[in-house]
């Protein structure tokens, strides 16, 4: 191998090391440069009305305005969820076993994070339909003596 031979593969391996340096740098710039995507965040926050206590396991649905389901999250201990959503508007439904439903609106701006909080009422109804079936039944058979 010659001088000539030499300097020649020197030349091509420097510009081919030079060439991955600048589509590199090209890459990491590409990243930062590039618009950050539209999204922020809700944060649902879920407790009972009377004791004010949280209301862990509340299923917790992100809506569109038109109803379309676009997450379902569960209430963590103390009673919230959190979800990243694109910029827009949104409806935020609540329940829990034993407590009234809940629905708000929310508009959910780039990196900003809506806060909805939801305290939920217990159903008054005299409890579930089929216990007060059961309490009616037995106070019929005890009224015939049974």
């Amino acid at each position: 191998m010659g001088k000539g031979s030499l300097a020649s593969l020197q030349s091509v391996m420097s510009f081919l090391v030079g060439l991955v340096s600048l589509t590199g740098a090209l890459y990491s710039a590409m990243r930062f440069v590039k618009p950050a995507a539209a999204t922020g965040e809700v944060l649902a926050v879920v407790r009972a009305a009377k004791t004010d206590s949280a209301l862990p396991g509340s299923a917790i649905e992100i809506l569109t305005p038109q109803d379309a389901l676009v997450a379902t999250l569960t209430a963590s201990d103390d009673g919230s969820a959190r979800r990243a959503l694109a910029e827009g508007s949104y409806r935020v439904r609540v329940t829990a076993p034993r407590f009234r439903a809940q629905t708000r609106e929310v508009q959910v701006q780039r990196g900003a994070t809506a806060e909805v909080r939801f305290e939920l009422a217990l159903v008054s109804d005299g409890g579930h339909p089929v216990s007060r079936t059961v309490g009616a039944a037995q106070r019929f058979l005890h009224g015939l003596g049974l």
